[in-house]
Parts: C-alpha cells; structure tokens; sequence
C-alpha cells in the first residue's frame, strides 16, 4: 500500500490582473490616520474660456466689439469618499497550519477584484454605503452639502465604437486630462476586435489616451443596477482615480482560537478609499466583432 501523500507549500505563485482597478489609480498619501472615517477633498473641475484685445482685435470686416465682462469659468467643488473594508477569513485545525498567513495570502489574492465589485456596485456586506461608486441613478449629498455621489451622463446602446466615442467625448468636454475608462473584462475582446485599445508602457489605454480599467470584479450592470441585456454590457468613464489603503491588520491566534470547536479563525482585512474627480459618464456597448 503506497504511503500518504506529502503534504507541501503551494509551488504555484499567484500574478495580480495586469489592468486593474489599482494599477491606473493613484496612491493618495493619507495626511492623518482619520482618513478611515472617510474624507473629503476640494476637486479643481476646470473650464477656461476665451477673450480679445478690442484694440488690435480684427474680424476681416472691420473692428469688433467689447468683448464681454469675463464671467467666471471655473468652480470648486467639495466631494467626498467613504470607507470600506475588504476581509478574508480562515477557519481551520491549528494543527500543522499557518492560518494567519493563509489568510493573509488569500486577501492579497482577492482584495483588488473585491474593491472593484465595491467601486462599481456602491455595496458593502450588501448595503450600499460606499461613496462614490459607477453604477448610480441618483445624487447623494452628505449633511455637509458634499457631493458623495453623481450621476452619469448616459448615451443609448450603439456598437463598442461609437459607444466609446460617446464616453471619450463627453469626458473630453468635462476634463481636459487623462481620464479613465472602466470596462468589465468580458468586453475586451471585443475592444481589441474592433482595434480600440493599446498597450503602453505595461497600462492599457484608449486610442486618445485615457487609461483602461479591465475589471475582474466590473459586473457591467447599468446605474439603476440592473443587468445588462445578453449581448451588451455597460462602460463608464471618470476623471482621474484615487485610492487609500491601510496596512493588513490580522487577529492574533489568542483571539482567533475557538475552543468550543478546537478551530482558528483567522480574519484579514484592509480598509480602502477610493474616488475619482469630476466627470462620471456612462454607456451602453454591444458586444461583438465588427461586419466585415
């Protein structure tokens, strides 16, 4: 009788999603640990305008008028971001286990699709309290009178596209920088059928340049939260992205040992934030290669 198995460490390493939700954010440096209560932050939504000199200013049919009073063209805006917190927890013999490092591994495994289910949907532990999120239909301002969530301008259904156009467009007119387009990974096949989409440096992009979030953890539902219709799946766009994150915490094995049971459970976590800046957009895009 052949003897039992060897029981040994995983020899399969395990590679984060190249395009994710937190490889195109950008790292905010908490200024204080109260950033775990949420925050707040002043978001800079430019608008420019033009004007003349009416001196030396010529129409080809001879001088123009004054040109208008200078209006204001810009404005701040306080929004604000809520926090949320992704765990994973293990139960098991503590015998021959390593349950703390199991379960660390596991919420470095998981942790990123789980921010972006949360980041799109707006739900924690089934409640919607994270602020501010993709998949929305209504504003949501705080006591304060702050923006914790828009609403995004939406175009109807149309081929991948004319969709995408639809989306860069609108983002265009909100945020002359480089924003960032949220795709659920189901749909980027068909992106790369019909050519839209680059490889640069290491980071996908749109063709004008914004950057591409293939989500692992993007549902492609619409605002109201419904699923799309088999054959469709819903794009949003925004202006640049932010995240916080705080150091793992895990319980130590004096806390976590049941004795009842003779178990370990063992609970990772990490608390997130996460916003974008000014435009939120959204779109509705068929799902197929172009006919030729």
């Amino acid at each position: 009788m052949a003897g039992p198995r060897l029981l040994i460490d995983s020899p399969l390493a395990f590679s984060p999603s190249s395009y994710g939700l937190l490889s195109v954010a950008q790292a905010a440096t908490p200024q204080s640990p109260h950033w775990q209560n949420g925050v707040t932050w002043i978001a800079n939504c430019n608008n420019a305008d033009t004007t003349y000199d009416e001196c030396i200013a010529v129409t080809g049919i001879g001088s123009p008028p004054a040109p208008a009073t200078k209006a204001a063209s810009t404005g701040l805006e306080l929004r604000g971001a809520t926090p949320f917190t992704v765990y994973a927890r293990f139960d098991c013999s503590p015998v021959g286990m390593d349950v703390i490092a199991l379960a660390n591994e596991a919420l470095r495994m998981d942790s990123s699709r789980q921010a972006e289910i949360a980041f799109w949907v707006g739900t924690a532990a089934a409640q919607t309290v994270v602020w501010p999120h993709l998949a929305a239909d209504a504003m949501v301002l705080d006591a304060q009178n702050i923006t914790l969530q828009t609403v995004p301008v939406t175009g109807a259904a149309d081929d991948v596209a004319s969709s995408l156009g639809f989306v860069e467009d609108a983002l265009g007119d909100c945020y002359n920088g480089q924003g960032v387009i949220h795709i659920p990974r189901l749909a980027i096949p068909t992106f790369d059928a019909w050519g839209l989409l680059r490889v640069v440096r290491g980071q996908l992009q749109t063709l004008n340049g914004n950057l591409v979030v293939a989500g692992t953890g993007y549902p492609g539902t619409a605002p109201d939260g419904t699923n799309p219709t088999a054959g469709t799946t819903w794009i949003y766009a925004t202006g640049a992205v932010f995240e916080m994150h705080s150091e793992v915490r895990v319980n130590t094995l004096r806390d976590s040992l049941d004795r009842s049971e003779n178990t370990v459970q063992s609970i990772a976590e990490q608390t997130y934030v996460l916003g974008f800046d000014c435009c939120h957009v959204g779109a509705i895009v068929e799902l197929g290669v172009p006919n030729t």
